[in-house]
């Protein structure tokens, strides 16, 4: 009888614990709910919008290389494309004009062979002359263009970098673009870009551009609905389910030259 006692009051205490972690669990989900709302409606760059190259940005900031660098290293993690441009801009209208590229690095990335192979699959020049001609004077179209202007883990992907696929080897990049020193590629251990040579030279990033001022953008670009599903790398396998349908957020870093 004594035993039988027990045991009820061992289930009884289990079913309060039960219930009480179900209660606790509940209103931490519906706390988070809450949260993320608030974040969400408080954080003003969800409804940044961006109307084109030439024309006025509905949401835009002069910033300096304390928003850049922080921004840079959440790229990898947060998956958003980092674009750095270069043109004129009227801080009276908002009005950008004479938009171009901004050359941040040449990647020692091989975009073909000595047979002319292409390595870094047949739709990466599509891909770029459709994902930034909006954003460009008279539009991209640069073919294997090894001048690189942006921050993309699928573009950097594409072009087989050594840092993808780890964010620690992206960081190790970043550090080295930043500061003007040597990326060594992790596989092999040898000199892959010296980001103290053009278009940085000593100092890096940081070095070359601690005085400028940049206008920062935030939008969202659409990546073409009627994507061509042809193959586009080298052992026949198709790359375009990296881009269609999907929405990705931009950032734009234009340097005001005026």
């Amino acid at each position: 009888m004594e035993n039988a006692a027990e045991a009820l009051m061992m289930g009884f205490a289990v079913l309060i614990f039960v219930i009480a972690l179900t209660v606790g669990i509940t209103s931490f989900n519906q706390v988070k709910n809450i949260s993320d709302v608030v974040l969400y409606t408080t954080d003003e760059t969800n409804y940044y919008d961006y109307q084109g190259a030439i024309g006025k940005a509905s949401q835009n900031r002069i910033v300096g290389l304390e928003t850049i660098v922080p921004t840079l290293y959440k790229y990898y993690k947060e998956n958003y494309t980092i674009l750095f441009r270069e043109g004129s801009y009227n801080m009276q209208t908002g009005e950008f004009s004479n938009v171009k590229t901004l050359t941040i690095y040449e990647t020692p990335s091989v975009y073909k062979t000595r047979n002319n192979s292409i390595l870094w699959g047949k739709s990466y020049n599509r891909i770029m002359e459709k994902k930034y001609s909006p954003y460009i004077s008279g539009g991209y179209n640069e073919e294997g263009n090894k001048e690189i202007f942006s921050f993309d883990l699928e573009e950097e992907t594409l072009r087989h970098e050594p840092w993808t696929g780890s964010y620690d080897k992206a960081k190790e990049n970043l550090d080295s673009f930043l500061y003007g020193e040597i990326y060594y590629n992790p596989n092999n251990n040898s000199k892959y870009i010296d980001y103290s040579n053009l278009p940085l030279q000593t100092g890096g990033f940081i070095g070359k551009y601690k005085d400028a001022k940049f206008v920062e953008t935030i939008g969202e670009y659409t990546y073409s609905s009627n994507q061509e599903n042809d193959s586009d790398t080298e052992d026949g396998s198709s790359i375009s389910s990296l881009v269609k349908e999907k929405k990705k957020r931009i950032i734009i870093f234009t340097k005001i030259n005026n």
